[in-house]
């Protein structure tokens, strides 16, 4: 049986839900931390969104809209975005796909580069985990040159033990390969991981390598480990 999915609200604080997740991951002696990067560890959703607005109207003519990319695009990789739209919206033409994968990168770096996107919530909880002694890492569809960008200008950043990128894996999520590659990287376990993911298909990924996973809705914050004695 798959572990729990739970949500995180909005509120202030956990649902009973997610407290009870937590304080039962804590008691594992291997415990061990998963992050989904974008919109989770990096608050970055609304970056990303913009890029692709503007890149798809360039040089597909095609508008983005928030409600579209929020239901048929969060949670895919960059390679899974580019490649849908150009197939739906473009040519399908594959060296378009690499081409747009590029300037998309570019662009984002040049924003990440100024302002970092992760909060003081999200570097308050990787602190209270790294002097838990809890190991950690990302693992997301992103690709590795936006990963670093982002952690070489953030105090998170060493704390991390790896990234697995959207280059180190054959399938993105839904599937589970990118999590279980995490787990691998961090020595552990799957079900000793508590993961933190946005999305559905990250969370459903999570679920299916066997990981326990709180699916957040709000920023990260250490109210998330209430209760845990971390």
């Amino acid at each position: 049986m798959s572990p729990p999915l739970t949500e995180v609200g909005l509120g202030s604080s956990p649902v009973p839900g997610a407290a009870d997740l937590a304080r039962g991951w804590a008691t594992r002696p291997g415990r061990a931390v998963l992050f989904d990067f974008n919109g989770t560890l990096s608050d970055d959703e609304p970056i990303i969104e913009a890029v692709y607005a503007e890149l798809f109207a360039e040089h597909l003519g095609w508008q983005l809209t928030s409600s579209e990319y929020a239901v048929r695009l969060v949670g895919l990789s960059d390679r899974e975005i580019v490649t849908r739209v150009v197939a739906e919206h473009g040519t399908g033409d594959p060296a378009l796909v690499e081409r747009l994968l590029a300037v998309r990168g570019e662009r984002y770096r040049e924003v990440v580069a100024v302002r970092s996107p992760i909060g003081s919530g999200a570097r308050a909880l990787v602190r209270r985990l790294h002097s838990a002694g809890v190991p950690m890492a990302v693992v997301t569809g992103a690709q590795r040159a936006d990963v670093e960008t982002v952690l070489a200008r953030s105090e998170v950043g060493p704390y991390l033990r790896g990234v697995v990128a959207e280059e180190d894996v054959s399938r993105g999520k839904p599937d589970p390969e990118g999590f279980l590659l995490g787990a691998a990287l961090l020595e552990r376990s799957p079900a000793d991981v508590l993961v933190f993911e946005d999305s559905a298909p990250g969370a459903e990924a999570a679920a299916r390598a066997g990981m326990a996973c709180i699916r957040v809705t709000r920023p990260l914050d250490v109210d998330l480990l209430q209760g845990t004695g971390i």
